[in-house]
């Protein structure tokens, strides 16, 4: 009897499942670009998105759509900045190779040189860390990201100098035993680290005196005319930052919901169930300073962020001025580790496509930026959502369909 209960049961739930109101999937029917990322919207349930295509060195393409602010009815517009998250470590490399280039920084040097405390992995002997390892996530310091150092609307309390001396030198804070280096040497392996891109941003305070944001805006956004760009939120006004938003679906007809903070409940529900767009709520976050801010601060519009990729591809600033010597801009683009990662370039990182650029993600964010050296041809895709599988999916379709632009 208890068989054909249970058998019944399972009927029922799978009826009831079958019937649910699902998302429909539009997007794949849809021939104008501009309909095909509507649809694409609503099935990932994306609050705003800004986007752009550049074909041989030359924007083609360039588009907003959705909310920037959901409550105010704000919508995306060209200048609407987003947190471009881990985007912004490459654009950190074009600093530090322009450094290299003034010889305030060489590539090989043994990054205590320049720095004012002294760097010790207490796991090795003799280990030499350079900016190269830095900028190929092979300097044998692990990886660090902890939303307890965020601050809300407002940049962090400690500085970055403060911040490193916490984690990488005897005595600090968050020291112990050097737990936040790994035992290895430099060099020898590849394993991604926020916290030793942001001690690459730590290396332009140490030598030009001027913190990363202070000199990026000067020598860089300023110079290509992206005044929509800063790495601090104290020096923007944050009612023109699109707001980072969560979003949480809900299984139709019952309080059974989840989001991006229960991983493992949202992928079930969003595979097996992937309700109706009316059954999804967005949650906005603050927004969040971290002082490890070189590893994904900068706040960009669509507007800069074109501009900036298109003076990538081409070379050059608004002027016609080179960003960098021909022999830098070439190892920007080269393969940093050949015998240890057949993608790892200057912060930059090939795709499984082969093209060249960085993902970002953060509560909230979801950005990407790749592009082909070769032809000059790239995108960029900024939106206000966290990361999922849903957003996931939808980030390689918008992707495929811009680089066939």
């Amino acid at each position: 009897m208890k068989k054909y209960v249970l058998a019944l049961l399972l009927c029922l739930l799978t009826l009831f499942i079958y019937f649910l109101p699902r998302q429909a999937v539009l997007s794949d029917n849809m021939a104008g670009t501009n309909e095909f990322i509507a649809a694409l919207m609503q099935e990932a349930a994306i609050p705003g998105l800004a986007v752009a295509k550049i074909n041989a060195g030359e924007l083609v393409y360039r588009q907003t759509f959705g909310y920037a602010d959901i409550a105010q009815k704000a919508p995306v517009r060209d200048s609407t900045m987003f947190n471009i998250a881990s985007i912004s470590k490459p654009v950190m490399g074009l600093v530090l190779l322009q450094l290299v280039q003034q010889q305030q920084l060489a590539l090989d040097e043994n990054i205590n040189h320049y720095l004012p405390f002294k760097l010790d992995n207490p796991h090795t002997e003799g280990e030499v860390i350079t900016l190269r390892h830095l900028a190929s996530h092979s300097s044998a310091i692990a990886d660090y990201y902890d939303l307890s150092s965020y601050a809300e609307n407002k940049d962090a309390d400690i500085s970055l100098h403060a911040h490193l001396l916490a984690l990488l030198t005897p005595g600090g804070s968050k020291y112990g035993q050097g737990q936040y280096f790994l035992a290895q040497m430099p060099g020898d392996a590849r394993r991604y680290s926020n916290l030793a891109a942001g001690l690459a941003g730590y290396l332009v305070e140490a030598t030009t005196g001027e913190t990363l944001a202070q000199y990026s805006k000067a020598k860089l956004f300023g110079p290509l005319g992206m005044q929509h760009t800063s790495w601090l939120i104290n020096d923007i006004d944050l009612a023109k930052v699109a707001l980072p938003y969560e979003v949480e679906q809900c299984v139709p007809y019952l309080p059974l919901c989840a989001d991006t903070e229960s991983p493992r409940l949202n992928q079930l529900i969003g595979h097996y169930i992937n309700p109706d767009y009316a059954f999804k709520h967005f949650r906005p976050y603050p927004h969040f300073g971290n002082p490890q801010y070189p590893d994904g601060g900068i706040r960009s519009s669509i507007h800069d962020m074109s501009v900036l990729l298109t003076a990538v591809l081409r070379n050059k600033d608004r002027h016609g001025e080179p960003l960098l010597s021909d022999a830098l801009y070439q190892e920007m683009l080269a393969l940093q580790l050949p015998d240890v990662s057949p993608s790892q370039r200057f912060f930059w990182r090939d795709n499984s496509k082969g093209w060249t650029g960085h993902m970002g993600s953060d509560l909230g964010v979801y950005t990407a930026l790749y592009f082909d050296h070769i032809s000059g041809d790239g995108f960029i895709i900024l939106m206000n959502r966290s990361a999922d599988a849903s957003t996931e999916v939808a980030m390689k379709k918008l992707a495929d369909r811009l680089m066939a632009l």
